[in-house]
């Protein structure tokens, strides 16, 4: 007799439980989707400490959108604690890998985004933001140098990239880096048609440019003073007419660099670009600038 009530005792205790959770359930429910997102938070935390103070574990969907209440509320902390016991717990949807890769974005964890947005792509080729998520997954392989698994992926980007500046600037970085030249150019001079100001491929022309001209005057230059001949010189003068013009294509994009942004290491590239025009007080202006 007391073990049957005993029992029905606690038939009772999980019963009242069971009624509390889905009744906090839907209430936070009820006022997360009315933007009440504080509320909502409230709701679920409660269901989280019960369990958790009881050693157990809430259910994925429950951590999952108290994540998505504290990532709503600006709380980046929480919410990525959530998320993730959410993904501990065996729960996944796009929505969860979107979310922690924009957190590790913010945070700066670039290791855990790239993981995260690969996890996206492999669970959810038809997600409602696979294309964001290839996109972004391009530039972070751009910015980790994993050059490889950024070719690996461009077929999936190439036709959404056309009238991208974005995409094709991280495909830019992977190419010259690869010294995929012939693909480099092609990129860079669709880029600009996009976008007249986009750093990265305003960037490469510029270094394209004084690397040719500067390469090709050393090169004359040494071989001159090695062989002072009519025939090396009349070779130097022909070498020249080449190089006035390239250093100033590469002036001209340094320069509209430097206005854009007046970085140190523009004003040193226009500070040897000047010095090889023998214009003293301009390289003099620059070489100030790049220390």
């Amino acid at each position: 007799m007391k073990i049957s009530t005993l029992i029905q005792g606690l038939i009772l205790v999980l019963l009242l439980q069971s009624c509390a959770t889905t009744q906090l359930t839907n209430e936070g429910e009820l006022a997360y989707q009315a933007n009440n997102y504080e509320d909502a938070l409230a709701s679920w935390e409660k269901i989280i400490e019960s369990k958790e103070s009881a050693g157990k574990k809430a259910k994925g969907p429950i951590y999952f959108k108290s994540g998505m209440a504290a990532l709503n509320l600006k709380q980046d902390d929480k919410a990525r604690k959530y998320l993730e016991s959410a993904k501990e717990v065996d729960f996944s949807s796009p929505e969860l890998y979107a979310s922690l890769a924009s957190i590790y974005k913010t945070i700066d964890n670039l290791s855990k985004e790239i993981t995260a947005l690969e996890t996206y792509r492999e669970k959810y080729q038809q997600g409602e933001d696979i294309d964001k998520v290839n996109a972004r997954l391009l530039a972070t392989y751009a910015e980790s140098e994993n050059w490889d698994l950024g070719v690996a992926l461009w077929p999936e980007l190439e036709n959404k990239a056309q009238t991208d500046a974005g995409i094709l600037s991280s495909y830019l970085i992977i190419n010259k880096n690869l010294k995929n030249y012939t693909i480099s150019n092609k990129l860079a001079k669709q880029i600009l048609k996009l976008d007249a100001n986009n750093i990265t491929a305003l960037e490469y022309y510029a270094e394209k440019y004084f690397w040719e001209a500067e390469n090709l005057y050393v090169t004359e230059m040494k071989a001159y003073k090695n062989h002072r001949t009519t025939k090396q010189y009349n070779k130097l003068l022909k070498a020249l007419e080449k190089v006035w013009p390239t250093f100033k294509k590469s002036r001209s994009n340094f320069l509209k660099l430097y206005k854009i942004e007046p970085k140190k290491e523009y004003a040193k590239y226009l500070g040897k670009i000047y010095t090889r025009f023998d214009d003293k007080k301009k390289a003099a202006y620059y070489n100030k600038r790049a220390k």
